[in-house]
């Protein structure tokens, strides 16, 4: 396989065919993310990809994840002759999946999406981040709540899963309960099939690590951090969905059924909140990304 630099991926792709397609991100000045820094973004020359597309083929994954940050942004036809290739290649696999930003996705029309979606693409981490517009102006995020709102509505009228991406911390100490709580409303609009909480980092090739060393910007502490995802929790009124914080830069591994297990959840969370009791959260030497 033909890799690139370091790949990432979701914790849920762990057992999947990880296939470069682009390379790097198409917008790669998120002021929290120093991740696709040394990479320029290309969508990787098609013949590199159908070969490894052959080679995958001695593996038999059943599931393939597309990456680098924005596949969606390579044009339709690239996409098209890749699924295609995979659906004959690769007959015995069940899900296609990437990572999707609201511009990617807003790029593609809703045909094209339908299309991409019947030859395999049948899931999207969507990355929301946040659903406060003053919260992802702050970190040069090139998405509103309105462009959110809109790409997410175009992808389920796609017929393709939504697992949205949030990301706890990232409105800082200050704007922390706004954050939480304009997150929760976004994802009550969008209805994803699945919530993928993820932590903020503070990477030193990020411009934020720069605030924060400056002070303009300060996380909130452990237990902020789970008082942050209380108040997410707390405000969110799905009637179906599956909530996980199973990220390795999270403190706290939850894995909640929605509705169901909402309450249970919010008990032993603020369980922790009222007793102080950091014996319960992750050393931050096993966050390592």
């Amino acid at each position: 396989m033909k890799y690139e630099g370091a790949l990432i991926r979701p914790p849920s792709e762990s057992q999947s065919l990880v296939l470069q397609i682009t390379v790097g991100c198409s917008h790669n000045d998120c002021h929290h993310c120093g991740l696709y820094r040394d990479k320029e973004f290309r969508v990787k020359e098609i013949e590199d990809v159908l070969s490894d597309i052959k080679e995958g083929g001695h593996f038999k994954f059943r599931r393939v994840f597309l990456c680098d940050a924005d596949p969606l942004s390579a044009p339709f036809d690239y996409l098209l002759r890749v699924l295609q290739t995979v659906k004959k290649e690769l007959d015995f696999v069940e899900r296609v999946s990437c990572f999707a930003d609201p511009a990617s996705v807003l790029s593609k029309t809703p045909a094209e999406l339908v299309k991409l979606r019947e030859l395999g693409l049948s899931l999207l981490y969507f990355g929301l981040d946040s659903g406060d517009d003053e919260t992802l102006a702050s970190v040069n995020r090139k998405a509103t709540l309105k462009s959110s709102l809109d790409a997410a509505k175009r992808i389920k009228q796609a017929g393709i899963q939504l697992s949205a991406i949030t990301l706890l911390g990232i409105g800082g100490r200050k704007n922390s309960k706004r954050h939480a709580v304009a997150t929760a409303n976004a994802l009550n609009q969008i209805e994803p099939d699945f919530i993928g909480v993820v932590t903020t980092m503070i990477d030193e090739d990020a411009p934020l690590f720069d605030a924060a060393q400056e002070g303009t910007f300060q996380l909130p502490s452990r237990l902020g951090l789970v008082e942050e995802l209380r108040m997410l929790l707390e405000h969110l009124n799905l009637k179906k969905g599956l909530l996980t914080t199973n990220h390795s830069s999270n403190y706290l591994p939850l894995r909640v059924v929605l509705p169901y297990q909402k309450q249970d959840a919010l008990k032993y969370l603020q369980a922790i909140i009222d007793t102080r009791d950091e014996s319960m959260l992750k050393p931050d030497f096993l966050r390592d990304l």
